[in-house]
């Protein structure tokens, strides 16, 4: 059977997330709550319903804003490249942005929008051989530029997002500089230099590589904390909760925590050091 690409990310309270990179172009489908999307140039709030193409290799602030009824749905499929240029190249007058930036889109027409459901667990695609799952996936991007959701050409690749997807690919595994430098056939002091030229650092690319993994994780999985601290490299849930804390303002379990009636009303929740209700197995 073929792995379906689809994936249902749920969130129960309100983050603003700062600095988020997709390794791939994603389309989101809102289906409960709002969405904004923030980058230097574009503000865009994604209601209930709506969709958007977010483009790879640019940092965004996400924010999910759950509803009424207390949670944020939606629906996430990741498009690979490939998929992409070869539905452009179907599409050669069509012109093409000159910087990515995300892509929002009312709706689907039906046949496109029946296709998307096929991405997602339960379906039929989920029998069907590799190559026609691709298939499927440049038919959709196809449908997505003919309604307009066009990305830029791909540009040439940086140093910074080559070692992300690295990381990304194996956020468990002992990486050092060396071992990085070491598969990305360079000296540890020519990666260090060139990521520095990129405003960034080892250290911080895979503490960033690694918490990114550990969001996706509990928004898209029912896996406890201490599963997921360890399947992205932390062999200590509660380093890990710190750490997710100060890069994405909540602790791990808090993604998937509904505000409580004194949260709602203004009340700030009691905390200590070893931050309750983390789930431990």
């Amino acid at each position: 059977m073929t792995m379906l690409p689809g994936q249902i990310i749920r969130q129960a309270r309100q983050a603003r997330m700062h600095s988020l990179v997709s390794p791939m172009p994603a389309l989101i489908e809102v289906r409960r709550g709002v969405k904004e999307v923030i980058t230097a140039g574009q503000r865009l709030a994604v209601p209930e319903g709506g969709l958007v193409l977010l483009p790879e290799a640019l940092p965004m602030t996400i924010c999910n804003i759950p509803d009424g009824r207390g949670g944020y749905e939606a629906r996430a499929l990741p498009l690979p490249r490939t998929a992409i240029e070869a539905a452009m190249a179907r599409l050669p007058a069509t012109p093409r942005p000159a910087s990515a930036r995300p892509m929002p889109l009312a709706a689907l027409p039906e046949p496109a929008a029946t296709l998307l459901g096929g991405f997602f667990a339960p379906s039929p695609f989920a029998v069907l051989p590799a190559d026609v799952l691709a298939l499927r996936l440049e038919e959709l991007a196809l449908w997505l530029a003919l309604d307009g959701a066009v990305l830029p050409p791909p540009g040439p690749v940086r140093l910074s997002d080559r070692l992300r997807a690295l990381i990304a690919a194996d956020p468990a595994a002992d990486w050092t500089a060396n071992s990085a430098a070491s598969q990305m056939a360079r000296s540890p002091a020519t990666l260090r230099r060139h990521l520095a030229a990129e405003g960034t650092s080892f250290a911080v690319l895979l503490r960033d590589a690694r918490l990114t993994q550990a969001l996706g994780m509990l928004q898209c999985t029912a896996f406890p904390v201490s599963r997921i601290a360890a399947e992205v490299g932390y062999a200590s849930p509660q380093q890990f909760a710190a750490r997710f804390r100060a890069r994405f303002g909540l602790a791990p379990h808090e993604i998937r925590l509904p505000l409580s009636e004194d949260e709602r009303n203004g009340a700030e929740p009691a905390r200590n050091g070893a931050m309750p209700g983390v789930t431990t197995g």
